[in-house]
């Protein structure tokens, strides 16, 4: 028995890939965003738990665990490089005499897409690019 493919069919498949493909592409914006925010709140939280364990420490800044140690972070943060949402972040402290900085980013884990994130202690904004890791130099979102 031969089967035949009756031509309309044929146009109403094609119909339903092509109104498909803008949906799937619009659901996957929203989902890379919704971990992008996620990632800056992440990045919003250390930066509190900086300040206030700053206040109690002398002015100088912890690492993500000893953040976690001291009740400025919950256990989601204690490890060197935590993951959030699909997201890593890294944190650099440096202490002296004079007291101290921190530096944030938050990062796609590989293979995510997404834009890259980074803060600091001195102007607490939050900055991106959507290339590579983020730093000072690159534009800070509207906040």
């Amino acid at each position: 028995m031969h089967r035949t493919v009756m031509p309309g069919f044929c146009l109403l498949l094609v119909c339903l890939v092509c109104a498909c493909t803008p949906y799937t592409k619009t659901l996957e914006q929203s989902v890379e965003r919704a971990d992008e925010t996620a990632a800056m709140s992440a990045l919003r939280t250390a930066a509190v738990a900086q300040r206030t364990y700053s206040v109690s420490n002398e002015g100088t800044f912890g690492s993500f665990e000893q953040l976690v140690k001291g009740g400025f972070l919950d256990s989601r943060y204690n490890s060197d490089k935590p993951k959030f949402k699909g997201y890593v972040l890294t944190m650099t402290v440096t202490n002296n005499s004079d007291g101290g900085s921190y530096a944030l980013n938050a990062d796609p884990e590989p293979p995510q897409q997404g834009r890259h994130f980074f803060m600091d202690s001195t102007s607490g904004l939050i900055h991106s690019n959507g290339e590579r890791p983020a730093g000072a130099a690159d534009p800070t979102l509207d906040q």
